[in-house]
């Protein structure tokens, strides 16, 4: 039987259960001041302090301890994670590690083995937990003394210092982040890690005088920015002697992106196995770097992933817990992956667009609109067409954040897409069907042709003055197609909107407007995104983008968009 160590269950203060993956990394995640940090803090306080209790609480009740193994399979596990117990010749005794920066021999393992068999964890909570704070990430861990070498190392530098494999795995995962190695130079009598290479070997004691300059030339990590210090100091604790459980407060904390987004990445690949990682982050960068990290190692066992999305609102501590296997199917796609929507874990509501453009123009609009009022932590995503707004919105809703959608008025026009987005999102198809069959038989009913001599100089206007054997671009191929098709009834309602309609496809309109506002689904009254401001020309949506804001449109909205844009906050407001 293989010792691990873990915490099985976390009882938080509101009733929720998190049973964080043995093997795996739980995510806390929520706006700021909802308490992720104090969360992970009194979850740790617990594991030290373990079976004892803590008082007061804010968020953790209580937790359960997994623990399996003896103490001989204990001491040896400890062993393969960097964590080696020496037999010490003066006082005939055998030590593990003692705390980093602390004096004496260590933990004796005959004490070690009687609190585990015991399971009372308090003089070995440092070598089962191992957890990192943003108030000590820029701390000076890259450095330490040298020790007596009979006695196990306490300090990560140290075991870098005594094993060059484990020092060559971590400088290349520096190296990978920073583009320079990490070097230590061991004919000093202190440990301190530096920047970059010094271009040869080392050899047998005395150093030459040429090794000796190329060290003394080579800058300390201790020198360098914030983000390398931070990033240093997270694989320093992570990766040279991992604990059975690591816990991270907001691991990007002065990272730029892509080094938050290669250490999610590093801790779902690359911890030991089995290791339980719980972290509280606010970056959506390093979210993605651990599903990705959890893709590239789906053909060998990747790591279960655990979300926990907690609030705290008006004095009231809430959490929404999604077990692993939940997760892996709700989050673990490329659409998430690949794209920015994972960020809408971070806010208390999403707005999900058909394109990047729309997004700017309603997030200009609603601070119009909000003016100098209360800030609301919304964000406006987009997934590129209306086919993946449903499947986006339904995810981001499971993982406890209000979302709604805005598509132009002709998602009608679809059967197809209605019946997919009505399952998605808990509408009925057939509540809808026959206003939206009464809709679509007017619209096709309404068949305009461009007349001859129009459309000649339509084609005429496309094609230019060709020479020779000169082909048509794709470009002027599509745009002839589309020139010839007949227009139906849904090119003038998506250009006009409701007001193109009276008597009972109005009527059929307006209802449905009204059943999709309700599900979250706010369909553009006026038809498309350019019918908003029809003092602009809207046959190309990137120019009437670009005038929309340097013009100052988006400063005056219409009273129809603004009413438009309060009804989707206040959705927002009291949504799932």
């Amino acid at each position: 039987m293989a010792v691990s160590f873990g915490v099985a269950k976390v009882i938080l203060s509101d009733g929720t259960v998190v049973e964080p993956p043995l093997n795996g990394i739980t995510v806390f995640t929520g706006p700021n001041n909802s308490g992720k940090s104090l969360l992970l803090r009194e979850i740790v306080t617990r594991i030290h302090h373990y079976p004892g209790t803590m008082d007061p609480v804010r968020w953790v009740e209580g937790i359960q301890i997994h623990q399996e193994g003896t103490s001989e399979e204990l001491i040896s596990g400890l062993q393969e994670r960097g964590c080696e117990a020496r037999y010490h010749r003066v006082d005939g005794r055998t030590y593990l590690p003692g705390r980093i920066h602390t004096d004496g021999p260590g933990v004796d393992t005959e004490a070690a083995a009687a609190n585990w068999n015991a399971a009372s964890f308090q003089i070995l909570s440092h070598l089962l937990v191992n957890d990192q704070w943003t108030d000590q990430r820029l701390s000076s861990q890259g450095e330490s003394n040298t020790w007596d070498q009979l006695l196990p190392p306490n300090h990560p530098v140290q075991r870098l210092w005594e094993d060059k494999e484990v020092h060559a795995r971590f400088s290349q995962l520096f190296e990978n982040a920073f583009g320079e190695p990490i070097t230590i130079n061991r004919y000093v009598p202190q440990i301190r890690l530096q920047i970059g290479s010094v271009g040869m070997a080392d050899t047998p004691p005395p150093a030459s005088p040429e090794l000796r300059a190329a060290y003394a030339a080579l800058p300390y990590l201790s020198e360098q920015g914030d983000g390398v210090r931070a990033f240093a100091n997270i694989l320093l604790h992570a990766f040279v002697r991992p604990a059975p459980v690591i816990v991270i407060d907001e691991p990007e904390a002065f990272l730029h992106p892509p080094q938050a987004r290669l250490l999610g990445r590093y801790l779902s690949l690359y911890t030991p196995s089995p290791c339980q990682v719980i972290v509280a982050t606010h970056s959506a960068d390093f979210l993605s770097g651990v599903l990705e990290g959890n893709a590239a190692s789906a053909t060998d066992s990747p790591r279960s992933l655990a979300l926990v999305r907690i609030s705290r609102a008006n004095g009231t501590v809430a959490a929404r817990s999604l077990a692993p296997e939940s997760v892996t199917e709700i989050l673990d796609t490329p659409l998430l992956r690949y794209s920015n929507i994972v960020s809408g874990l971070f806010h208390d509501g999403v707005v999900l667009c058909e394109a990047e453009g729309d997004c700017h123009f309603y997030a200009a609009n609603f601070d119009a609109v909000r003016g100098a009022g209360r800030y609301e932590n919304i964000t406006f995503l987009h997934v590129n067409g209306k086919a993946r707004l449903g499947d986006a919105a339904q995810k981001l809703r499971t993982c406890g954040i209000p979302t709604a959608i805005v598509a132009d008025f002709d998602l009608l026009n679809d059967a197809a897409k209605i019946k997919q987005i009505m399952a998605q999102l808990g509408g009925v198809w057939e509540d809808i069907r026959d206003d939206v069959i009464a809709l679509q038989r007017h619209a096709a009913s309404s068949v305009i042709a461009t007349p001859a001599n129009d459309l000649k100089k339509n084609i005429d206007g496309i094609i230019g003055n060709p020479r020779g054997a000169t082909t048509l671009s794709q470009n002027q191929i599509d745009k002839i197609s589309a020139a010839l098709k007949a227009a139906n009834g849904w090119k003038f309602l998506k250009a006009s909107g409701v007001t193109a309609l009276s008597g009972e496809p109005h009527n059929a309109a307006q209802r449905l407007l009204s059943y999709f506002a309700n599900l979250g689904i706010f369909l553009v009254p006026v038809g498309e995104l350019e019918c908003w401001i029809r003092a602009l020309p809207a046959t190309n949506k990137s120019l009437w983008l670009t005038r929309v804001f340097e013009e100052g449109y988006y400063k005056a909205p219409s009273v129809e968009l603004r009413d438009f844009s309060i009804s989707i906050t206040r959705y927002l407001a009291g949504g799932e």
